[in-house]
């Protein structure tokens, strides 16, 4: 244990002795240490550059998908003023999604010419 630290403080002496070859004081050191402090949440905190960064491209995200929602919705209060104002409207979305045919139409189901037929069966 003796040995550590007697192998830091000679590592400490070493790093003090080339800050005074450039002829910085003990004061200059500890400024630019509390200096570096000060920037450390700067760069690396919860308010840093690349934190912030990522909240702006994450806000961009959920604005776009924001829009969307946006879009789809006046989509479908279009369909429900088109619901409530329309009786053809009702009637052709009854038909389209539960087949309904109304009085005096005839029901027509074009099967394509490609198509296998009800007698064979698909491979």
């Amino acid at each position: 244990m003796a040995i550590a630290i007697s192998s830091r403080k000679l590592e400490t002496h070493r790093i003090v002795a080339r800050w005074r070859a450039f002829g910085f004081s003990r004061v200059d050191m500890v400024l630019f240490l509390v200096l570096l402090l000060l920037q450390y949440p700067l760069w690396f905190g919860a308010g840093s550059w690349w934190h912030v960064a990522t909240l702006q491209s994450e806000l961009h995200q959920r604005e776009a998908h924001l829009q969307k929602l946006e879009q789809r919705n006046a989509k479908l209060a279009a369909q429900v003023q088109s619901l409530e104002h329309s009786e053809g409207a009702i009637a052709d979305l009854a038909r389209r999604h539960l087949g309904l045919i109304g009085k005096n139409e005839i029901f027509v189901w074009v099967i394509p010419h490609d198509a296998p037929s009800p007698a064979q069966k698909p491979s």
